[in-house]
This record gives structure tokens, C-alpha cells and sequence, in this order.
């Protein structure tokens, strides 16, 4: 039986699936919503939540509720928003094991954010990296 069939039905099915597969990049997809949104924008609400929500003395890490998301924030289309005291982390994307987003840094810091055994950043652009964080 002749099996070059099935390797061509194989070969283009794989090729087929290689869009879907680029669109569920977690990288990809954080940078596709970067590039609709004010970076400027982001960094200033981050700033203002920051003064807003974030005590001198208190937690490393404040929740932030749906009803308080700014609404250049809300662009993004988050699953999760959590202020830390080096910036917010804005969840885009889970995945058993796995959660991904952008890591933003209020206007007006210059927090260098550094990769952990937990979590790994890249800089995007000033004040704005990509997070991969263990859960």
C-alpha cells in the first residue's frame, strides 16, 4: 500500500494548523495587545492605581478587583490584574502550570525587573516587560 497519501494528508494538515498555533503564542499574543494600547497611558494608570490602592507599609500584593481596571487596562483584555510594588501584572493568558502577561511599571520608576526559578521577564519597551510565571 502505497503511503505517500497520508504523509501529504499529514504534511498539510500540519501546515494548516501552524497559524492557530502562532495566534496562541503567549508572547505573540501579549505583544499583538501591546501594539493596540498607549504604553505612555498604561504606565500613568499604573502609577495612579499604584497611589491609589498601594499602601507605603502593608501587602507586596494587592488583587485588583474588575470594577476598579482602568480603562486602558481593560484594552488589554486581562484575565487577572495584580499590583506589586514594582509594578502591575496584568495576566493575558493561562495554561495548566502557566499564566503569561505583561508586567508594567508605573510612570515615573525605573524598576529593572529581574527573572526568578518562579517567573521569567523580557523587556518589551521602557517600563514594559513579558512575564511567564510558574504557578
Amino acid at each position: 500500500m502505497n503511503s505517500t497519501p497520508m504523509h501529504l494528508l499529514r504534511l498539510l494538515l500540519l501546515l494548516a494548523m501552524l497559524p492557530l498555533a502562532a495566534c496562541t503564542d503567549p508572547r505573540s499574543n501579549s505583544l499583538s495587545r501591546l501594539r493596540h494600547a498607549d504604553a505612555a497611558g498604561l504606565r500613568a494608570e499604573v502609577a495612579q492605581l499604584t497611589a491609589k490602592l498601594l499602601p507605603a507599609a502593608g501587602p507586596e500584593l494587592v488583587p485588583i478587583q474588575p470594577e476598579l481596571w482602568p480603562v486602558g487596562l481593560l484594552k488589554l483584555r486581562p484575565l487577572r490584574l495584580n499590583l506589586y510594588r514594582d509594578g502591575l501584572a496584568v495576566s493575558l493568558q493561562a495554561s495548566p502550570g502557566f499564566e503569561y502577561g505583561l508586567h508594567i511599571v508605573a510612570a515615573g520608576a525605573d524598576a529593572q525587573l529581574k527573572s526568578t526559578e518562579r517567573t521569567q521577564y523580557e523587556k518589551l519597551q521602557d517600563g514594559i516587560y513579558h512575564f511567564t510565571q510558574k504557578r
